[in-house]
C-alpha cells in the first residue's frame, strides 16, 4: 500500500480489500517487485498535480527550442491566470504540451487539424492569431465559460500538460492506484481459486500511463495453437480520454518459445473486458474490479473461439493479410521493414504450416519496437487471423 500511502482513495482500497487483515501476506506474483521499483521511481521524478483555468486566460505559443521527449516543435500553455489546488490564483504559469493537451485544447474551438496544418507549415502567427481571437471572445462574453482542469506533471523543474478534463466529473485513479488494485485483485483471485498463479510478462510505465499482462502460469489446449496461457490486461490512461480497463486475452505458441498475444473480437458473446470511465466514482470502481472474476476467467471462451479459426483461412492466406495491413497502416509500422520482412516469406497451405505462421507471429512479438506500436500489432495480427474486420 505504500504508492497509494497519500492517494485520496486509499482509505476505500483499505475498506474493499480489507488490507489491515491481510497485511501480512505476502503477493505472490512473478515480476511484482520490478514493475513496483519501477512505477516507484517513475512516481518519485515525476510529481502530478491539477489546476483550473478559463480559456480567456489561456494561449498557445510554439518554441524555437528542442525538448526532450517532444516531438516537432514544442508547444507551450502559457495560463494568465488560473487556481491551484487549494484555490490560490496563480498568474503567468507556462507548461510544455505533452501527449494529446494540444489537440484537447484545440478542439474546443474545433481547430485541431487546421491548426496542426498550421503548426506543420511553420505559420505560427497565424495560430497565434486565431487563438487569440477566440480568447478575447470568451473574455467578452456576458456568460463566463466553465474553467476546465489542467493536468499537470513536474519533471526536473519543468512543466507539462498531459491532458484536459472537466473540474467535478472526472475522477483521477492514477497509475499508482491501478497497479495496486489490481495486484490486490490477483492475489483474492489465487485466494479463491487455489490453483491459480501469476507472472507480469509485460509492462508499460509512465507518471500518467500503465498497461501490464498478467499472465496465468495454467497452460490449456487449444488445438492447432498448441498449449495456451490466459492473460489479463490491465490499463488505465490519465490523459482525459480513455478508461480503466481489464480485458482477457491469450498467449499462444508457447511450447518451446515465449509465444504472443492475441486480443479476442469486442463483440464476443462471452464477457471478456471491464471498461470503467472516469466519471465512476472510487467505491464503485473497486466493487467492480474485485467482482471481474468473469473477465480474468473467460479464456474457455476465447479457447474455443480459437479453435474454430483454422478452417476459415488457409496458412499463407492469413500471412499475406497480415503483409497487406501492414503496408497499409496509418501508423509508423508502414515503414518498418523488421517487421514486414518477418512476413515477406510465402508458406505453404498445408495444415501443418500454421505452425510456421505462429512462428513468424511469435518473433514479430519479440521486436524491439515502441510498445505503442507494438499494440497495434499485436491487434493486427489478432484481428486477420480471428478473421475480423477493421479501418485501420
Amino acid at each position: 500500500m505504500t504508492l497509494v500511502e497519500k492517494h485520496p482513495y486509499r482509505e476505500n482500497i483499505e475498506k474493499t480489500f480489507g488490507t489491515e487483515e491481510i497485511g501480512d501476506e505476502f503477493i505472490l506474483i512473478d515480476h511484482i517487485d520490478t514493475v513496483y521499483s519501477r512505477l516507484t521511481k517513475i512516481l518519485k521524478e515525476n510529481s502530478r498535480f491539477n489546476i483550473q483555468a478559463a480559456r480567456k486566460n489561456i494561449s498557445l505559443v510554439e518554441q524555437i527550442i528542442e525538448v526532450e521527449g517532444i516531438a516537432g516543435t514544442p508547444i507551450k500553455f502559457v495560463f494568465d491566470e488560473c487556481l491551484n489546488e487549494n484555490g490560490e490564483i496563480i498568474n503567468d504559469l507556462e507548461a510544455f504540451a505533452i501527449y494529446d493537451a494540444k489537440n484537447m485544447f484545440l478542439n474546443q474551438y474545433e481547430m485541431a487539424k487546421y491548426a496542426n496544418h498550421l503548426y506543420k507549415g511553420k505559420q505560427f502567427e497565424l495560430v497565434r492569431y486565431n487563438i487569440e481571437y477566440f480568447k478575447s471572445q470568451a473574455a467578452e462574453a456576458r456568460v463566463p465559460g466553465k474553467p476546465r482542469s489542467y493536468r499537470l506533471i513536474e519533471n526536473d523543474g519543468e512543466l507539462f500538460v498531459r491532458g484536459i478534463t472537466s473540474v467535478n466529473q472526472y475522477n483521477e485513479y492514477g497509475v499508482d492506484f491501478a497497479f495496486v488494485v489490481a495486484m490486490l485483485t490477483f492475489h483474492q483471485m489465487m485466494k479463491d481459486f487455489p490453483g491459480d498463479n501469476y507472472a507480469i510478462s509485460s509492462a508499460a510505465l509512465s507518471a500518467s500511463k500503465l498497461e501490464v499482462i498478467v499472465e496465468s502460469k495454467i497452460l490449456k489446449e487449444a488445438e492447432g495453437f498448441g498449449k495456451v496461457s490466459s492473460s489479463t490486461v490491465v490499463s488505465t490512461n490519465d490523459l482525459g480520454n480513455a478508461s480503466f480497463k481489464f480485458l482477457n486475452i491469450v498467449k499462444v505458441g508457447i511450447q518451446e518459445s515465449r509465444g504472443f498475444y492475441i486480443f479476442p473480437d469486442s463483440k464476443s458473446d462471452y464477457k471478456n473486458e471491464l471498461v470503467i470511465p472516469h466519471n465512476t466514482k472510487a467505491d464503485r470502481v473497486l466493487a467492480m474490479v474485485k467482482d471481474s472474476k468473469d473477465v480474468i476467467h473467460s479464456t474457455d471462451d476465447f479457447i474455443d473461439e480459437l479453435k474454430k479459426v483454422k478452417g476459415i483461412t488457409t496458412p499463407d492466406e492469413l500471412r499475406v493479410q497480415i503483409l497487406l495491413r501492414l503496408e497499409n497502416s496509418k501508423t509508423e509500422l508502414k515503414s518498418m521493414k523488421n517487421v514486414k520482412d518477418l512476413f515477406n516469406k510465402s508458406i505453404s497451405n498445408t495444415i501443418e504450416n500454421f505452425a510456421k505462421l505462429l512462428e513468424m507471429c511469435r518473433k514479430a512479438e519479440e521486436l524491439d519496437i515502441d510498445y505503442d506500436l507494438k499494440d497495434k500489432l499485436r491487434y493486427i495480427i489478432s484481428e486477420i487471423i480471428l478473421n475480423k474486420k477493421s479501418k485501420s
